[in-house]
């Protein structure tokens, strides 16, 4: 017990701070995103509905995850038990969550006793999911309770769901020590819908995800490039009325899609921004042990989704930067 007690009360402290009534509730995304996104809320859980596309690419999200944490693991904290057993202890957090679709499918993950006799591929101990969408997060509260593992996850506090958005996750940890930050951040289909204004913008939406990041951690996400290719596959076909089209008109916007070295270089900017001002790491240095995977995925019907290295500036793909330790 020695080693969850910490972890429970860092969960108290964030939990208390996202529910005082004096936070301010800022957000990156638009109030038409918003407005949007709130409107399929009753159909997000539909496995033949708008949001069917996503429930698909569950697996390949699962998978992508694997490869960061093969190809390099967060280091055990310094409160960690010595175990010679593989043991699914990774801290996740997923930003921009909507109905709960990749949250829940990770928390059917989590081992519901201590003793499970194996580690998963995602290796998740814990998720907090949030969404700045109050609908959204009623909706996946109520999908999760109908599954008996996931709703015991939600009481024993291992799987969270709150209506809140990144800056208030960044004010609610910032006096908290690097080591006890989130091990894995997901941002599944959610830069693309940041807005960039005198208030927000995407690198400074992926510098506060880095912020919550451990040392030795990964953000991990996936979006669309800003090509012809994805114009005519992400809005032209996509977006055309039944059967053709898979998503609702207006779900994307073009001039909002993020090619793979804008997002590189923004990682790179993104990891000196969320150290400035520390004692030990700013500027360049914070680049050291940094790492970046990017790989183009395409969706082929009656198939489901396929990683295509190489097809990155087609149209979707998946992106991984590891903050170094």
């Amino acid at each position: 017990m020695a080693n969850i007690r910490p972890t429970l009360r860092k969960a108290t402290s964030l939990l208390r701070y996202l529910n005082s009534p004096h936070r301010a509730h800022s957000t990156s995304v638009s109030a038409d995103e918003l407005s949007h996104f709130s409107s399929l809320a009753s159909s997000w859980w539909d496995p033949m509905g708008p949001s069917r596309v996503l429930h698909l690419m569950n697996p390949l999200r699962h998978d992508f995850i694997a490869s960061c944490l093969f190809d390099s693991l967060p280091p055990p904290r310094a409160s960690a038990p010595d175990t010679s057993t593989p043991v699914n202890n990774l801290r996740y957090l997923d930003v921009g969550c909507g109905g709960g679709i990749f949250a829940e499918s990770l928390a059917r993950t989590i081992p519901t006793t201590a003793n499970s006799p194996s580690q998963t591929v995602t290796q998740a101990a814990s998720i907090t999911a949030i969404d700045p969408t109050s609908a959204l997060i009623k909706i996946a509260r109520d999908h999760a309770r109908t599954d008996p593992k996931v709703e015991a996850h939600l009481r024993d506090g291992k799987f969270t769901y709150k209506n809140c958005t990144l800056e208030d996750v960044v004010a609610s940890l910032r006096e908290t020590p690097e080591d006890e930050k989130f091990d894995i951040v997901t941002l599944f289909e959610v830069i693309e819908h940041v807005d960039s204004n005198a208030a927000s913008s995407p690198l400074a939406f992926l510098t506060n995800c880095l912020r919550v990041l451990r040392p030795g951690g990964w953000l991990v996400g996936s979006t669309i490039a800003r090509t012809l290719p994805s114009f005519l596959v992400n809005q032209v076909i996509a977006e055309a009325p039944w059967p053709i089209g898979v998503v609702p008109k207006g779900t994307h916007e073009w001039s909002k899609f993020v090619n793979p070295d804008e997002l590189h270089a923004w990682a790179q900017e993104g990891l000196m921004r969320s150290q400035d001002g520390a004692a030990l790491r700013a500027g360049g240095d914070a680049l050291q042990g940094m790492r970046w995977k990017c790989s183009g995925v395409m969706y082929f019907p009656g198939i489901g989704w396929k990683l295509v290295p190489g097809s990155e500036n087609w149209g979707n793909y998946f992106w991984a930067i590891r903050k170094g330790l």
